[in-house]
C-alpha cells in the first residue's frame, strides 16, 4: 500500500537523505542578548531560554565614537573569563542554534564616510566574528549611521556616502565569509515602511542596503516599536500595537511598495521578513503587543485568515513561508517570567500542524489529533501525513528538493499498510476551502511501545512537491 499510495508522491523507499547544512528553521523565534549587567537583569547565554532559535548578541560597536573600525568583547561583568563566553556560543550552537553579532544598537552609531571606512568596518567585523565564531550578522545600525543626503532619490542607485560605503563594507565582509554565513537586519520603520511617504534623512534609509544585499538576505525583522502610526502599501495609516500593524507592515515587504519620489521597492520573499516585538511593556517605550493580536497578524501572514480587521494582504492567500518574531529582548522577556517566548513559540510550533495531546500514557492508549493548517493558498490540495517512531533528520528529499522531516520506518509502513486504517484515520486526502484538515491516530494500550516518540510531518502534491510541514511529536510513555 505504501509504495502503491506514495510512489507518485513521496517515493519514501528510494529517495536519498539530504546533505547536511547549517539552514536556520522555517520558523524562527529571534532575541537579543544584553551584553551588560543589569538592566533588566543579568543572563549568561547559557541561560537564555531553549524557546529561541536565534539568539542577536548585543553589540558589537565602534571602538571610537562614530567610528568605523568595530570591537567587541564580552562584558567581565558577566564573563570574568572572556573564554567562557566563547564556550557558551559554541554550546548553543551544539543545540542547534544559531548566534549572531548585531551591530550597533541605538546608543552607537557607525559612520562610514569613505571606502577607507568600509574596508576598516569589513576587516575589523571579520576579526570580530572569527573570534568568537558568530553565526552570522546583525545590521541593528540606528541614528545616524544610515541617511539620505540631499540629492539622493534612487534607492537603487544611491549616493549618500554612508549608505554606499555601508553596502560596499558588507559586501566586502561576506566575500571573506562562507557561503551559510547568516545575513539580517533589524531597522525601525522609518527606515524601511517611512520610505513611503519621504525619502530623505532616516526616511526610507535602509532599502539602498536591504535592496542591493536583498540576494544575500537572510531575513529583515523591523522594529514594530517605539513607532509612530505609519502609511501601510494600500495607502492608510495603522496604528501600532494592533493586529493590523503588524499585518501591515510586514506586508510591505513582501509585497512590495511605491517609494516617494521614485521607484517601486521590489518585494522581498516572504521567508526573508519577520516582525520585531518588544517582550514586555517594560521593553520599549511603546509598541507592546500582546499575544492575541500578534497570533491574529500571524495567522493572517502564514494563513491568510483573516481576523476582522481592516487590512488585506497584497496576496490573500497569505505566506506559508513567513519567517516568524523577533524580540528585544531575551533579558525583559526572562524578566516578565518567559511569557512572551512561551505563547509565541507555541503559535510559531502549531501554527502548519498541532498535535494534542502531548503525550499518551501506553497502558491506557488514546487518541492523537493532528490538525493541519496549509492556508488559503493551499485549499483543495492532495496531503500526505507521514508518522515516524525514527526521528526527524536527516528526512528525506521530496523530488524539487524540499525535505519532509521523518525518517520512514516501520510504522511509516503500517501507516499506510492493510492494518493502517483500523488506527490511522485522515493520514491522506485533500484540505478543505481553508487549507485545513483533521487527521487521527489510535494508540491502543500497548506497554511495549513505550519509550518512544511518534514524530508527524505532512507534504502537499500535485501539482508539484512544493510544501513539507515541520515535524510534531508525541511522547508515548509508561
Amino acid at each position: 500500500m505504501l509504495t502503491r499510495v506514495l510512489a507518485c508522491a513521496v517515493a519514501l523507499p528510494f529517495l536519498a537523505p539530504p546533505v547536511p547544512s547549517q539552514d536556520l528553521p522555517d520558523r524562527l523565534l529571534v532575541g537579543y542578548w544584553h551584553n551588560w549587567v543589569s538592566s533588566p537583569n543579568s543572563l549568561t547565554l547559557a541561560q537564555i531560554p531553549a524557546a529561541y532559535d536565534v539568539v542577536n548578541v548585543a553589540f558589537a560597536t565602534p571602538s571610537t565614537p562614530f567610528g568605523s573600525t568595530m570591537e567587541f568583547a564580552p562584558d567581565p561583568g558577566l564573563y570574568p573569563a572572556a573564554g567562557d563566553f566563547l564556550a557558551d556560543v559554541q554550546a548553543l550552537q551544539a543545540a542547534g542554534k544559531k548566534v549572531l553579532i548585531s551591530i550597533g544598537g541605538a546608543a552607537d552609531p557607525i559612520h562610514l564616510d569613505t571606502p577607507a571606512d568600509a574596508t576598516a568596518f569589513a576587516t575589523s567585523m571579520l576579526g570580530v566574528i572569527n573570534t568568537w565564531g558568530f553565526d552570522g550578522l546583525d545590521i541593528d545600525v540606528e541614528g545616524t549611521s544610515l541617511n539620505i543626503v540631499g540629492g539622493d532619490g534612487d534607492f537603487t542607485a544611491p549616493t549618500s556616502p554612508r549608505i554606499v560605503n555601508m553596502i560596499g563594507a558588507i559586501t566586502q565582509l561576506l566575500a571573506l565569509l562562507p557561503p551559510d554565513f547568516i545575513l539580517t537586519a533589524a531597522p525601525e520603520t522609518a527606515n524601511v515602511q517611512g520610505g513611503y511617504s519621504a525619502y530623505a534623512g532616516v526616511w526610507g534609509s535602509y532599502l539602498a542596503l536591504l535592496h542591493a544585499v536583498r540576494n544575500e538576505l537572510s531575513y529583515v525583522h523591523v522594529q514594530h516599536y517605539n513607532t509612530g502610526s505609519m502609511f501601510g502599501r494600500d495607502g492608510q495609516i495603522y496604528i501600532p500595537a494592533t493586529a493590523d500593524f503588524h499585518a501591515a507592515m510586514a506586508d510591505m515587504l513582501i509585497g512590495g511598495f511605491p517609494v516617494a519620489g521614485g521607484a517601486n521597492f521590489p518585494p522581498l520573499r516572504p521567508d526573508q521578513v519577520a516582525i520585531g516585538l518588544p517582550a514586555s511593556p517594560s521593553a520599549a517605550g511603546s509598541g507592546y503587543t500582546t499575544p492575541g493580536p500578534v497570533h491574529e497578524a500571524l495567522d493572517l501572514l502564514y494563513l491568510g485568515r483573516t481576523f476582522g480587521g481592516s487590512y488585506a494582504l497584497a496576496d490573500p492567500e497569505g505566506y506559508p513561508d513567513f519567517r516568524g518574531v523577533m524580540t528585544w529582548s531575551v533579558n525583559w522577556d526572562v524578566d516578565a517570567g518567559g511569557a512572551f517566548s512561551s505563547s509565541h513559540r507555541t503559535y510559531l510550533d502549531d501554527v502548519l500542524l498541532a498535535t494534542t495531546p502531548p503525550s499518551i500514557s501506553m497502558p491506557i492508549g488514546g487518541t492523537i489529533t493532528l490538525e493541519l493548517s496549509a492556508g488559503l493558498g493551499n485549499a483543495g490540495r492532495a496531503y500526505f501525513l507521514v508518522p515516524t517512531r525514527s526521528g526527524t533528520s536527516p528526512g528525506v528529499t521530496l523530488p524539487g528538493g524540499l525535505v519532509l522531516p521523518v525518517n520512514p520506518d516501520s510504522l511509516t509502513q503500517l501507516a499506510y499498510g492493510p492494518g493502517g486504517p483500523a488506527y490511522f484515520v485522515g493520514l491522506f486526502g485533500s484540505l478543505d476551502g481553508a487549507g485545513d484538515a483533521t487527521a487521527l491516530v489510535n494508540v491502543p494500550a500497548l506497554s511495549a511501545m513505550s519509550g518512544f516518540t511518534v514524530h508527524f510531518a505532512y507534504f502537499l502534491a500535485f501539482p508539484a512537491f512544493d510544501f513539507v510541514s515541520p515535524a510534531r511529536g508525541v511522547d508515548l510513555v509508561p
